[in-house]
């Protein structure tokens, strides 16, 4: 039996909702949508109850009653397409929203005003970011910021295609972390993308996309119990216990190693899930990483060494994808996963992935999923 105290945010392309358990997380009711018609990529909570929503247009709205009332909260914001919004575990009323074109934002009111982090523009490698380089992608955006469990000054963060960074000392300087992820990658060289022109070499093609795509962090969790990372690149799974100063590929094998979403559940062990695309599953990889086929969780307990895999409850004839911010938990006894899809459905498992059943269809793209219990 669950608490019944919280709601699973789902941000869509056209406003977003939230879906209700009941005590046994057997039914679910879905919301009248809110902040219908905005282009919405998350909605998240703070310690003290706000609610937060990511607009790809709008900059960032605020609720401080439950999601029932939204207002504008983007002063300072000087760039309106944002793609994260994390409140900080450690600081009351402080939040980081992080945006298109590799900007990143400090509050420490609550969202009513922010602040550039300007130490962000004298990170390494932060003067060849470019401007924004998307073509039917994200682009430049700064799509993941997370923290540390227990030092309060250490903060991740996931500029696209630019791997992953770390700040130990409250966002003051910051340090690229792509060791072990950027000298070799176990896919066949003819399917590495990369700017090489028609006719390059082998060793020209392994060069340039070990150099500009490899790196490409998708998504990175933090074990809330001892700090250690994973993080899902366009190249595997990897894993770090020196708060990502050095990475090893853990993927699930080699053809299932492309992927977005990552998320990690604790109980007695740390549970990491991934949605990884087969290679042979993906025709459409020239303008889109989806699933055509079955859809499959997979799941480690003991850190990469093993995975299994989970895929009962779920369509075998799917296409559509599953993006990065679409798999995430809940914090009850026994914890339940959520994953949302680019086509409108959100599946839920409350055993750890062993089953799922859905529990909404027809919603759109969904392009967040977060549990809120406010």
């Amino acid at each position: 039996m669950t608490n019944n105290n919280f709601r699973v945010a789902l941000a869509t392309k056209n406003g977003a909702y939230f879906l209700t358990p009941d005590e046994e997380r057997r039914n679910w009711k879905l919301s009248e949508p809110f902040l219908k018609d905005e282009n919405i990529n998350k909605v998240v909570e703070d310690r003290a109850g706000n609610l937060f929503a990511a607009s790809l247009a709008e900059g960032v709205f605020k609720s401080t009653d439950g999601g029932k009332t939204w207002k504008s909260s983007s002063k300072g914001l000087h760039v309106r397409k944002v793609w994260e919004v994390a409140p900080d575990p450690h600081h009351e009323g402080t939040v980081y929203a992080g945006t298109q074109y590799g900007h990143l934002f400090k509050s420490t009111d609550s969202g009513n005003t922010w602040d550039e982090v300007v130490s962000l523009h004298k990170a390494p490698d932060r003067l060849n970011w470019g401007i924004d380089w998307g073509f039917r992608t994200a682009g430049l955006a700064l799509h993941t910021i997370k923290f540390d469990p227990k030092n309060p000054e250490i903060i991740y963060l996931v500029p696209a295609g630019k791997g992953t960074y770390r700040s130990d000392d409250g966002g003051e300087t910051w340090k690229s972390l792509k060791g072990g992820t950027s000298k070799a990658c176990n896919i066949p060289p003819e399917k590495m993308i990369s700017s090489a022109p028609e006719g390059a070499s082998v060793e020209e093609r392994i060069k340039r996309h070990l150099s500009e795509l490899h790196p490409d962090t998708h998504k990175i969790v933090v074990s809330p119990k001892d700090g250690r990372l994973y993080q899902q690149n366009h190249c595997g799974v990897y894993f770090s216990d020196s708060h990502g100063d050095q990475w090893t590929d853990v993927s699930v094998d080699s053809s299932l190693r492309f992927g977005l979403p990552l998320d990690a559940v604790e109980t007695k062990s740390t549970n990491v899930f991934v949605i990884p695309i087969p290679e042979s599953a993906n025709p459409c990889a020239d303008h889109n990483a989806c699933i055509m086929g079955q859809v499959s969780v997979y799941g480690t307990s003991n850190w990469g060494k093993s995975w299994t895999k989970h895929s009962e409850g779920l369509p075998g004839n799917a296409h559509t994808t599953i993006l990065r911010d679409c798999l995430t938990h809940d914090e009850e006894k026994d914890p339940g996963l959520y994953f949302g899809t680019t086509t409108g459905e959100v599946y839920f498992s409350g055993n750890l992935g062993e089953s799922w059943k859905s529990i909404g269809a027809g919603l759109g793209r969904i392009q967040g999923l977060n549990v809120v219990v406010s």
